[in-house]
C-alpha cells in the first residue's frame, strides 16, 4: 500500500512540473511602436546639383549651374553627333577646377575647351580636366567629340565637377 501511495505522489509531482514550466514562462513584451511617417523621395542624380537653366542654341546645349554649390554632379546626354554641350559654371570662386567625365558605353566625348571669365579659351583636354582658375566668375566647360578620334559622341554620360 505504501508503494501505491508513493506512485500516486510521483504522478502528482509529474503533473505539477508542466504547470510549473508554463507558469514560469515569460511572454514576450508587446511594445507600442511608432513608425516614422516621413516619406523619402528618391531624386534623379542630375537634381543633386542646382541647375539654374537649360537652353539650346543651334547645335549647343547649354546647362547653367551654380558653381558656389560644388561638387556638381550631372547625368547628361548628347543625341546628335554634331552637338556640343556647354556647362556654364556661374559664381566660380575656387582656385582649382576638376572635372570628370564617365560614359555608359565608349563614346568619343571629351572636355574640348574651357572659357574663362575674360573670354579667353584653353584646351583641348581629355575626359578629365584639372585647371587653375586665376579669375572668379563664369567659366564654361565645352564637351564635344574629338576630331582626332573615331566614334560618335552620342550617348548618356555622367559629369562631376569639383
Amino acid at each position: 500500500m505504501n508503494l501505491l501511495k508513493s506512485k500516486k505522489n510521483n504522478f502528482k509531482y509529474l503533473a505539477i512540473i508542466p504547470l510549473f514550466f508554463m507558469a514560469c514562462k515569460k511572454e514576450a513584451e508587446v511594445k507600442d511602436t511608432k513608425l516614422d511617417t516621413v516619406t523619402t523621395i528618391e531624386k534623379p542624380i542630375d537634381s543633386l546639383s542646382t541647375t539654374l537653366k537649360t537652353e539650346k542654341e543651334s547645335n549647343q546645349n547649354i546647362v547653367t549651374v551654380d558653381a558656389s554649390k560644388m561638387p556638381i554632379r550631372l547625368n547628361l546626354e548628347i543625341k546628335n553627333p554634331e552637338d556640343q554641350l556647354i556647362i556654364r559654371l556661374e559664381n566660380l570662386s575656387q582656385p582649382k577646377l576638376k572635372g570628370y567625365l564617365k560614359t555608359e558605353k565608349p563614346i568619343n566625348l571629351r572636355f574640348n575647351q574651357i572659357r574663362m571669365p575674360d573670354n579667353t579659351f584653353d584646351g583641348p583636354f581629355t575626359q578629365t580636366i584639372e585647371y587653375d582658375t586665376k579669375q572668379n566668375g563664369e567659366y564654361w566647360l565645352i564637351l564635344a567629340k574629338s576630331n582626332m578620334a573615331e566614334g560618335t559622341p552620342v550617348g548618356k554620360f555622367f559629369v562631376k565637377i569639383e
